[in-house]
């Protein structure tokens, strides 16, 4: 039987080292099995404490109506802090120095630090943006090149939706550094009709016309005020319709394609501008 290895007399463990050691003929798996039975049970019970906990602080903020940005980070938080904790408690229970511990964790993060510098700046924007909140799931905004929807916002991406319904993964670090444009912060917004005038259609009756049609539409705000403004391009003129409305409480593609068909009418036709 190999020297060194022997069962612990006292330890938690000792019975299951002495059965595994009457059919080892090596002696060594039950004392291997002794040390290893205790670190990983206290690395479960101290894991599956963290879900619990991390469960009813989920369960209770949704309750109370927390912000769901502020549920994120407090998640991701508890999810760290259960995984530090459980794997720094199972090395103590298999044996390992404190001391030697904290010293060799101080120089491993030293070391992690340098090598994932691009990784812990994504970190940091990350907490800073779930705290701050600039934007927030659901809302769409404009990165750098990249518009749409926010989906999810986790410690180290922003996951967006794109119009053409593709999904951009971006670096946390590039939404906290560059501008960032939010379309929905505000429950009222502009947009803009463009409708190209045909050539018979008298320009000052056909802007009378257009800005009429918007103001007979109660989903478009009267303050601020609907606006015409046309254009002289190479081909003629092309009038552009800029409105606000409640992006909320009404569907803008709805309230465009009514006002299309309205100042299209406008637009193309002379008998209804009032011509004769």
């Amino acid at each position: 039987m190999l020297s060194g290895f022997a069962c612990d007399r006292g330890y938690w463990f000792d019975g299951v080292c002495d059965t595994i050691r009457a059919h080892d003929p090596t002696g060594i798996f039950g004392p291997l099995v002794e040390r290893l039975v205790g670190p990983l049970a206290v690395l479960v019970v101290l894991y599956a404490a963290g879900r619990l906990l991390r469960r009813f602080v989920d369960t209770a903020m949704h309750g109370a109506g927390a912000d769901p940005q502020v549920r994120v980070l407090v998640h991701n938080v508890i999810t760290a802090v259960t995984l530090v904790v459980a794997a720094l408690s199972a090395l103590v229970a298999a044996g390992v120095n404190v001391a030697v511990l904290l010293t060799v964790a101080g120089l491993g993060t030293v070391a992690i630090g340098l090598a994932l510098q691009d990784l812990l700046r994504n970190l940091l924007a990350g907490i800073f943006l779930l705290l701050e909140h600039p934007f927030r799931i659901g809302d769409f905004i404009t990165v750098a090149e990249q518009s749409g929807t926010v989906q999810t916002i986790t410690l180290r991406t922003t996951t967006l939706r794109t119009p053409a319904g593709q999904m951009a993964i971006l670096p946390n670090l590039t939404a906290f550094t560059v501008p960032v444009v939010n379309s929905s912060s505000f429950d009222v917004r502009q947009f803009t009709l463009s409708v190209r005038l045909a050539a018979d259609v008298d320009l000052a009756t056909a802007m009378r016309g257009a800005r009429a049609a918007m103001q007979s539409l109660e989903a478009i705000a009267q303050r601020p005020e609907p606006a015409v403004q046309p254009q002289l391009d190479g081909e003629g003129v092309i009038l552009h319709c800029r409105y606000w409305t409640d992006q909320r409480e009404h569907d803008p593609d709805a309230i465009a394609a009514t006002l299309a068909q309205r100042v299209w009418s406008v637009a193309q036709a002379p008998a209804a501008s009032g011509r004769t």
